[in-house]
């Protein structure tokens, strides 16, 4: 089996890179959002990490209801009551409209009943953040039998969006234009992904080194903020992007040797920041047409794809990947 073809690296990659270590302020902060008032958001991995942070800022800085969907119920609930004394404590609110879905994006066969349960509770939604995503050192597979990064950070994702779509869609048909938003975390990391973003020879990369499998698998979720504005014509009120949340001290370190601890310490930022970026995302009205499946990175800036990996051949043959993979768990 062929190795996987890493493309050279560019000017704009090493820019994209160090940008990572010193993007400065946040550009668009908590007093800046909108109310949100009877809307909808969906964060994925909520419980911890930037995922918090951003659900903590939703449900502190906006009125908007917040569904944390993830696969730990006892983890997520603590996170939850820790979140409405934090925004108690910050914000002086007392109430939070916080709600918890379980769901396992590792395990096709949970996420339908997960999208059900969340349709069968709302008659809207208007902003998804997929923040959920994981990067262990060890190979690894989802019960599925995928690579575990390419089915829980890309393969799953792309399912729960599916079940997602009509009822955002029908909710952006009568809000303003772009309110309605699907926001894919990405990486700086996908200039680091194979030619193309995937590996057709074996995208699970079994052979491969753990950063690669990474770098893949955030390559792919930027592909999906591309495809979805592509594939779906009739959600031209809808804006789709990817973001890398930024270099963040989270959880997904969590499986990270000891030396690589110990410089985490001193080049990352809080997970608070993460929330910047993402929420820079489902919220900037500064974002428009000419940003459709487009990038932002750390604190919200707009930033360059690599040009391989947003070829629309490319992004064909990735989408169509993903929808093969999903069709039998419709």
């Amino acid at each position: 089996m062929s190795a996987p073809v890493l493309p050279p690296f560019s000017w704009l990659a090493v820019k994209q890179f160090l940008h990572g270590f010193f993007p400065g302020p946040p550009t668009f902060v908590e007093k800046d959002y909108p109310s949100l008032d009877g809307k909808v958001v969906i964060v994925t991995g909520g419980s911890a990490g930037a995922g918090y942070e951003t659900a903590k800022s939703l449900a502190g800085a906006t009125n908007a209801k917040v569904y944390i969907f993830a696969r730990n119920e006892e983890k997520t609930l603590n996170a939850i009551k820790r979140l409405e004394l934090e925004v108690a404590k910050e914000y002086n609110k007392p109430k939070v409209d916080v709600h918890f879905i379980k769901i396992d994006l590792g395990d096709l066969t949970t996420i339908r009943p997960a999208a059900e349960k969340f349709l069968s509770l709302e008659q809207r939604l208007d902003i998804v953040i997929h923040n959920a995503g994981i990067k262990p050192d060890e190979y690894a597979t989802t019960k599925q039998g995928y690579e575990i990064q390419l089915g829980t950070n890309a393969i799953g994702p792309h399912l729960l969006q599916k079940y997602l779509d009509p009822l955002l869609i029908k909710t952006s048909q009568a809000a303003k234009p772009l309110e309605t938003r699907v926001v894919w975390v990405g990486s700086t990391a996908h200039w680091r992904a194979p030619l193309g973003g995937v590996h057709w020879a074996d995208p699970n990369l079994k052979d491969s080194v753990a950063d690669l499998r990474y770098a893949q698998s955030k390559a792919i979720n930027v592909i999906q903020a591309i495809g979805w504005h592509k594939y779906h014509p009739d959600a031209k009120n809808v804006l789709s992007l990817s973001v890398c949340p930024g270099y963040l001290s989270t959880d997904i370190q969590g499986a990270d040797g000891t030396w690589k601890k110990t410089l985490s310490n001193w080049i990352l930022y809080p997970s608070r920041n993460g929330a910047f970026t993402e929420l820079f995302a489902a919220l900037s009205p500064g974002l428009g047409k000419e940003n459709q499946g487009g990038h932002i990175i750390s604190f919200g800036h707009v930033a360059p794809i690599r040009e391989d990996v947003k070829d629309d051949l490319n992004v064909d043959k990735t989408w169509n990947y993903l929808e093969e993979q999903v069709k039998s768990y419709i």
